[in-house]
């Protein structure tokens, strides 16, 4: 939107900018999120190991993972808060992040002259929109915890952990 405003502003120093202020906030997340481990139960935090452990043994699964969702307009506040949760400790994650959204940035930047206006007419942007996307992250989230990743990894079989008191 800067760059719509005031075309003189350098497109890439605003994506810089811009990938760099979302990566420091997504790593504090992951970071703080970390804390909420306590809390869940050792069921839960073996199956969490497991994918822990899985995504560890890829190459580079965590850069690819949160490069490609970092390209996409999901939310990845839930994503980060999951990595915390896993206690994920990888260079890979804010790597991908950033040039993930980098990316993402500089496209909008040049194409955001030419559809700015035709988007903001298509989707719907009210409060109850934010709503909904940001219940979808936390549904995500919630569901990642229920996964059985031991049995979803291991067996090839899609299994829940019962939740006992919430899901914890």
């Amino acid at each position: 939107m800067s760059y719509t405003l005031n075309p003189a502003l350098d497109a890439v120093l605003l994506s810089v900018i811009g990938a760099s202020a979302a990566t420091i906030g997504r790593f504090l997340l992951m970071r703080f999120s970390s804390i909420g481990r306590k809390v869940i139960n050792d069921e839960r935090k073996s199956s969490l190991d497991k994918l822990k452990d899985y995504l560890e043994r890829k190459k580079y699964g965590y850069f690819l993972g949160t490069m490609l969702f970092a390209l996409l307009p999901l939310p990845s506040n839930m994503l980060f808060v999951s990595y915390g949760l896993m206690k994920v400790r990888s260079l890979q994650i804010i790597a991908g992040f950033w040039i993930g959204r980098f990316s993402v940035y500089l496209i909008m930047i040049y194409l955001s002259k030419n559809i700015l206006v035709s988007i903001t007419d298509k989707i719907d942007l009210s409060f109850a929109s934010v709503i909904w996307i940001d219940v979808a992250g936390i549904i995500m989230t919630i569901l990642l915890l229920l996964i059985d990743w031991n049995k979803l990894i291991f067996e090839k079989k899609i299994g829940f952990i019962k939740p006992r008191r919430f899901i914890f």
